[in-house]
């Protein structure tokens, strides 16, 4: 005997139960008559009427889109979705698990924002709203993941930091500018958070200030959306760059938007002047005199900058004014002989007081 096998998902574990054949694995149901036809490969002529009851075969469906998601399976959640989709356009819960498939599968360069909001809307307006804050916490959740991995891209600078030395060694005076231009990771992300922002703008202000789990999840967006921010200046900050005065308006103005529909006494979780662009980064100076950013003495510098001079006003005034002036001082006369021996000697014997005091010269992950 031939086997069975099902035409929506495939499986071969079809047996007869109660006078219908039944799919073990879905559970769609067929007759005899259909059974047969599913058996015998080409055209079939039967004889009569055959009824064809698919009336489960969407739930079936959703039910295995389901099963994937849990599976954190985004591609195989998404087409089960889609031939739910197929049989029934207006069920809303494959819409709404189209929704999470979609964003199980987002990547850098795609994070699969438009499609998310379309299928999350869709959920919306097929459920009569009874699916609106689910879809409404979804998307405050995605932006917050979204933001979270962005930051942490960014933050990832060591290939970064090896092409801005390189270029110093190269061409001094046009270092930044040439590795901001190789930076695709952020360009990518740039390109992608502009869009991930507009999950926020998708919830009403009337549910912001109401609900108190979606006010919990704004809050927690605001908040990533300041260290985000920061990252984004702090990966400038290794080529010797910063984010400009204009950038950092806009920046702050996304920070209201995103607050907006906060209880006021929620309206100070996080403020815009958290917001900023400081020049911190590399040893500049340090870096061209003795040629590489990762090595004893810049290790030792570093330590000293961040452990000792960061923790008073005027330790942090001196890295301010130093992060001001040397980078430029750097990429004119970083790579003439008379520029690093005039500056090897003072760091020389700074390094060296530094290591009688028990500053260590072992390799140094950066405190910022």
């Amino acid at each position: 005997m031939k086997a069975i096998k099902c035409e929506l998902c495939g499986s071969n574990e079809v047996i007869k139960q109660d006078g219908l054949y039944v799919c073990q694995h879905c559970g769609t149901k067929y007759t005899v008559e259909e059974a047969k036809k599913l058996m015998i490969e080409g055209t079939v002529d039967v004889k009569g009427t055959v009824t064809v009851d698919k009336s489960q075969d969407a739930k079936n469906l959703v039910q295995l889109a389901k099963d994937a998601i849990d599976s954190v399976n985004g591609e195989e959640a998404y087409s089960y979705a889609n031939r739910a989709l197929e049989t029934d356009p207006s069920n809303a819960d494959a819409w709404l698990i189209k929704m999470e498939a979609v964003g199980l599968m987002a990547t850098l360069g795609d994070l699969k924002v438009l499609d998310v909001i379309n299928a999350g809307k869709k959920a919306i307006e097929l459920s009569n709203k009874e699916f609106e804050k689910g879809v409404y916490v979804y998307y405050l959740t995605k932006c917050l993941n979204d933001l979270k991995f962005c930051m942490t891209q960014l933050q990832d600078t060591q290939t970064i930091k090896e092409l801005y030395e390189a270029n110093c060694q190269l061409s001094p005076f046009s270092a930044s500018e040439k590795t901001l231009q190789s930076d695709g990771i952020l360009d990518m992300v740039l390109t992608q958070v502009d869009m991930v922002v507009k999950l926020r703008t998708m919830v009403p202000d009337n549910y912001v200030s109401n609900d108190e789990e979606i006010t919990h999840l704004v809050g927690e967006v605001a908040k990533q959306w300041v260290y985000y921010t920061n990252a984004v200046n702090s990966r400038f900050n290794v080529y010797g760059m910063k984010i400009n005065d204009e950038t950092i308006a806009k920046y702050r103005g996304i920070l209201n938007d995103i607050k907006k529909g906060l209880p006021e006494e929620k309206q100070d979780v996080i403020g815009e002047e958290n917001i900023s662009n400081p020049s911190s980064g590399p040893c500049y100076v340090a870096t061209a005199v003795y040629g590489s950013y990762n090595c004893p003495q810049v290790w030792t510098l570093r330590r000293f900058r961040d452990n000792t001079l960061d923790t008073t006003w005027y330790g942090r005034a001196f890295i301010k004014i130093y992060y001001t002036i040397s980078p430029s001082l750097v990429r004119w006369f970083g790579n003439t002989s008379w520029f690093k021996d005039f500056w090897r000697k003072p760091l020389d014997k700074l390094v060296a007081s530094l290591r009688n005091k028990g500053v260590e010269d072992t390799p140094y992950f950066d405190k910022y």
